[in-house]
């Protein structure tokens, strides 16, 4: 954070300077602009030492690898980001003419400061800064069934080495898609599970690897921050540090290594030097022995094609025969022959059999055989029979055969599939990320809804992952993903070979391709990730049917010469986000076919050409840049149909007259700092997706009863009153309401209809609000549809529920209550919450019970994996009958003097005529203040044995 603090300096330097001259004037409008800045000043300070002890006191904390930052503390840490990269601009602008008075004399000093100190505040209530990671051991991974006595044979030679002779390096190697991957997954997991003190890290090593590459994804699996750093030896040396205080004994998995002259000694000490560290072992997995040897692996394991029995019998297993009652035995003879060809390779198998599911008739069994022995014929070379397999999967996504559909000859089907191979090899593309690029490409069918799309869009990921072409997989942040095996990948490269040029992921070529290399028929292109710093004036590729070009994640691209795109008029899709340019060329004006232009993330963008001749342009993205005025050109752009303008702090009004005209937008994305023109927004008939904030509630009623009339369900995240802080890394995925420092007394007295909420509302926040009646019922039709449901300092609120209503909350996932002062009681009955992980109820000094129910009765929270309750001197009861709650895990208890139980279920059984009990079975820690101690001891239970089961599970604190 010290250049933050620079940054502050030097600001207030300047303006200082500048003061002198104005001395204590008052400038027009009645303002002190010296005391504005002072003001100013010492809120930056205070954000800036608070920044910077919580940066401290987390990395601090994560190197120990046991400890992770809470996800709010995370999005503070974001917002102050933002307030930097804002400051580094005003730091520019200083030095212009009229600069006090511009700032300081008008409304922006004070919407800064505003920000700076909710954000200051919002600081004093974070309490712990990290949580415990009860996650670093690693997670299980998904993988198919192991078939065939080989693959049983290497996983207990494998597991004994491990485990038995603690041998510190293994080398597992074979031809690609022998099943190395799936073999090593499979000892993971058994690991996972039968090893309950050790920990398993899986890292998988792309073809075009880079150290920095290996050393993030070791970080990232031990729960590491390394993004500050960029000195590969001070990584190796955190990295080894964090390996060390792990504390247990740990197997490092590096899977898929390609032959390269890199892998030695040196590169495991670039690591992390893992095998220095006591209770590390090694699996390394790669297609060559010579790169297990030349990492000193000392056992070696091959891994051999299957014989032909175990292929038929993977073969059935896929596609699903043994589900069958009766067997064609024309087929099974097809079928047979069919696997032969596969030479053993579980991955030919596997997508062959996927291919063929669902086909009974023989003629199109014989059909296939055809086909499959006119790709596979001609070359006995074991890796190119493969790819020859897998090219007849691919061949099987066009049913018919006939090649219709696209110009280039391939069904849009296919097409979704090669589009995959642009992403960087072993990349997990989020598949909401994915379907909406299909969409913007127009790979999916038109429909009239966006909503049709996005299934259609799903519905073409789960075929090809059904017919293996595809794997289904989460990442880090546990979205849905998918992935392409590497040798599937490099089949669909093949297949678009000199028609699509990719270069993504291949870290350090720093330097565009030779103009050579981009050809006259080049139609995609994907220079994703690779490191460009810029693009000089002398290269101007000819490059006419050029359709897509993917430039995004280069961080350091911070230039792009006007002549680059001055040859490619044929572009519809260009992809700069995640770059570090700051102005866009002219040229790009000129790209009269372009139809998606998507500049988020471009945090140093301030300048944009004039989009006026973008005529066809359909999506159009600028989140998360500093451009201060409205493009040229843009309420000119009539056919565009997706436009994202997220936070743009520096806006202060949104123009008027812009959305008037863009009549066909379907999804718009307004930044939260901005009040939304809810006139113009009534007029968009076709929006199906909206987010930004109205600056009351009568707008926001105007908005939903607009919307009504549609006949179809819009999905919105909206914010109501003050711009909420919040992470904005979301796609539109729930319809969200947060209502902040809004006045409800003014305008319940303006209106006298209650505020309705769309009926699939999922997620609902009140912040600070005035006004709402003592029960929240009164004032909102709650939806059983919540998902998220939170209220913070509500002062006039007494409960959510009037005693006679009955609303389930069948869909609730979390529920937090804090600092209401006038709650009593909730409202919420015992039953209808099948699915709450997440209950917290603080600083409510009047509440006397948080679940009501029949004593006699017990209440079901299956999902119940985290409650917090602190600061309630009223409150006697959690729940008024037992909660049978298995999948507890957290239990926070702080300042609740007068409770007098805890109502957790212990399971029990009878063993000789008396009952043995056990605490909950997923249960991890339950924190106690250290003070209050004796308040736990005085707690009453069901049985004497239940305070002792919970004994190894405290914490006070």
């Amino acid at each position: 954070m010290g250049i933050f603090e620079t940054l502050v300096c030097s600001i207030f330097s300047k303006i200082g300077d500048k003061l002198i001259d104005h001395g204590d004037r008052i400038v027009s409008g009645g303002l002190n602009i010296k005391s504005i800045s002072d003001s100013l000043k010492r809120s930056l300070h205070s954000l800036t030492a608070k920044a910077s002890d919580v940066d401290e006191q987390i990395k601090n904390s994560e190197l120990s690898g046991k400890k992770k930052r809470k996800r709010e503390v995370e999005d503070w840490l974001k917002q102050v980001q933002v307030i930097q990269t804002e400051l580094s601009a005003l730091e520019n602008e200083a030095d212009s003419e009229g600069f006090v008075s511009k700032f300081l004399g008008s409304d922006r000093a004070p919407k800064l400061q505003e920000r700076v100190d909710k954000l200051v505040e919002q600081s004093r209530h974070f309490g712990e800064l990290v949580l415990d990671d009860c996650d670093i051991r690693g997670e299980a991974l998904l993988t198919t069934k192991l078939v065939g006595k080989a693959f049983e044979e290497n996983v207990e030679r494998i597991w004994q080495l491990l485990v038995t002779e603690k041998v510190p390096s293994i080398g597992i190697y074979g031809m690609g898609g022998v099943g190395k991957t799936t073999l090593t997954k499979h000892i993971h997991n058994r690991l996972l599970q039968e090893l309950t003190q050790e920990c398993v890290f899986w890292i998988t090593v792309s073809q075009e690897f880079s150290i920095t590459m290996l050393q993030d994804g070791i970080a990232r699996a031990i729960k590491l921050g390394l993004s500050d750093e960029r000195d590969e030896d001070k990584r190796a040396a955190r990295l080894h540090k964090a390996l060390l205080s792990l504390g247990k004994k740990f197997v490092l998995v590096l899977d898929d290594l390609w032959e390269n002259d890199l892998w030695d000694d040196i590169i495991l000490e670039k690591l992390g030097d893992p095998l220095r560290v006591e209770g590390c072992q090694l699996i390394i997995t790669s297609r060559s022995s010579d790169v297990c040897r030349q990492m000193n692996c000392q056992e070696l394991i091959q891994v051999e094609p299957l014989d032909m029995d175990e292929a038929w019998n993977l073969f059935c297993e896929i596609h699903g025969r043994q589900r069958q009652t009766t067997l064609n035995r024309q087929v099974e003879e097809i079928a047979k022959a069919m696997v032969k060809m596969c030479d053993g390779l579980p991955l030919g198998i596997i997508t062959v059999a996927g291919s063929m599911r669902g086909v009974t008739a023989v003629h199109a069994w014989r059909d296939a055989m055809e086909e499959l022995q006119e790709s596979a014929t001609g070359n006995d070379r074991m890796d190119v029979k493969v790819f020859k397999v897998l090219k007849y999967s691919f061949d099987q996504l066009d049913p018919n055969h006939r090649r219709q559909g696209n110009e280039d000859g391939y069904t849009k089907l296919q097409n979704c599939f090669l589009y995959c191979a642009l992403y960087p090899e072993d990349w997990e593309i989020s598949r909401e990320e994915l379907v909406r690029t299909f969409i913007s490409e127009e790979l999916v069918d038109k429909r009239k809804r966006m909503k049709a799309q996005i299934d259609k869009g799903h519905t073409i990921l789960d075929k090809l992952a059904n017919v293996c072409l595809l794997e289904r997989t989460r990442d880090y942040d546990d979205r849905d993903c998918v992935k392409m095996h590497d040798l599937v990948r490099s089949m669909a490269l093949k297949i678009t070979e000199g028609k699509h040029m990719v270069k993504a992921g291949q870290y350090g070529l720093k330097e565009i391709p030779n103009e050579e290399v981009w050809t006259k028929d080049l139609e995609k292109v994907s220079l994703v990730s690779i490191d460009i710093e810029q693009i000089p004036d002398c290269v101007s590729p000819n490059c006419p049917k050029l359709s897509t070009l993917l430039l995004r994640w280069n961080l350091d691209l911070h230039y792009i010469a006007d002549s680059f795109f001055s040859k490619m008029h044929g572009l519809r899709t260009l992809d700069l986000s995640y770059t570090g340019i700051e102005e866009l060329p002219n040229s790009v004006s000129d790209l009269e076919s372009l139809k998606a232009l998507i500049l988020g993330h471009c945090s140093s963008l301030v300048c944009i050409s004039n989009l006026e001749k973008l005529k066809e342009l359909r999506e159009l993205d600028l989140s998360f840049t500093e451009i201060r005025e409205v493009p040229q050109g843009l309420g000119k752009l009539v056919n565009l149909e997706i436009l994202s303008m997220r936070s743009f702090h520096q806006w202060e009004i949104f123009p008027t007259d812009v959305l008037v005209h863009l009549r066909k937008l379907k999804c718009l994305y307004l930044p939260y700092d901005v009040e939304a023109p809810i006139g113009e927004i009534e007029m968009l008939k076709e929006m199906e997706e909206f987010e930004g904030r109205f600056k009351d509630v009568p707008d926001f009623d105007r908005f939903i009863q607009s919307q009504k009339s549609k006949g179809y369900a819009v999905t919105y995240r909206i914010q109501v009153g003050e711009a909420y802080i919040e992470d904005f890394e979301n796609y539109m995925s729930l319809s969200s309401v947060v209502f902040r420092l809004t006045d409800f007394k003014t305008t319940r007295e303006e209106r006298e209809v209650v505020t309705l909420l769309a009926s699939d509302t999922q997620q609902l926040i009140f912040d600070k609000c005035e006004g709402l009646s003592k029960c929240l019922s009164d004032d909102f039709n709650i939806p059983s549809s919540l998902h998220f449901f939170e209220i913070y300092h509500c002062h006039g609120i007494e409960s959510i529920l009037k005693d006679e209503q009955l609303i389930m909350f069948s869909s609730l996932r979390t529920l937090c209550i804090y600092s209401c002062n006038k709650m009593k009681k909730l409202g919420l009955r015992g039953s209808g919450f099948p699915y709450l992980e997440e209950l917290r109820i603080e600083c409510c000094r009047d509440i006397e019970v948080i679940i009501q129910a029949v004593a006699s009765e017990n209440v079901d929270l299956p999902k119940l994996k985290r409650l917090e309750v602190h600061n309630l001197p009223k409150l006697k009861n959690i729940c008024e009958a037992k909660m049978m709650c298995g999948s507890i895990e957290h239990i926070e208890l702080r300042g609740c003097p007068l409770l007098k139980k805890l109502p957790l279920h212990f399971p029990g059984e009878l063993v000789d005529g008396q009952m043995n009990y056990s605490p909950p079975p997923a249960l991890k820690e339950i924190k106690i203040m250290k003070n209050e101690r004796e308040w736990w001891e005085s707690l009453e239970w069901d049985h004497p044995s239940h305070r002792n089961l919970l004994q190894p599970f405290l914490k006070f604190e």
